[in-house]
C-alpha cells in the first residue's frame, strides 16, 4: 500500500520512482524504501493506526535538478506526508537530497 501510495504521489514530476533500486541512467530518478512499519494509537489493545516512515532520495545531474527539490515536498505534504528530515549528498557525478517522511494511516472502524 505504501509503496503505490508514493509513487502516485510524486508521479507528477514524470520522472523514474523506484523502489530500493534503480540501474537507468536518466539524469534526474527517486528511489526510495520503507524504514518502518508499526501499529500506533491503541484503544484495547487494538491498533487505530498505522505509521510507516520512509526513505527517499532524489538524485540528479542536471542544473535544474535542485528546482525539484520544492516540488518533491510540495507534492509529499499534499499527499499526507510528513517531512521528517532531509540533507544533501553527492555519488558519482549525481547530486541528491535524502529525506526521511511519515505517513500516518488510519484504520476504519
Amino acid at each position: 500500500m505504501i509503496n503505490s501510495k508514493i509513487i502516485q504521489a510524486l508521479e507528477p514530476l514524470n520522472i523514474p520512482v523506484y523502489w530500493m533500486n534503480y540501474d537507468g541512467n536518466d539524469a534526474e530518478y527517486i528511489i526510495f524504501q520503507t524504514n518502518s512499519q508499526k501499529d500506533i494509537r491503541f484503544t484495547d489493545d487494538t491498533a487505530d493506526a498505522e505509521s510507516s516512515d520512509i526513505g527517499l532520495i532524489f538524485w540528479f545531474n542536471t542544473p535544474s535538478g535542485a528546482s525539484r527539490i520544492q516540488q518533491i515536498k510540495d507534492l509529499m505534504k499534499a499527499n499526507n506526508f510528513i517531512k521528517i528530515s532531509e540533507r544533501d549528498m553527492y555519488d558519482k557525478g549525481y547530486y541528491g537530497r535524502t529525506f526521511s517522511f511519515r505517513y500516518v494511516k488510519d484504520f476504519v472502524i
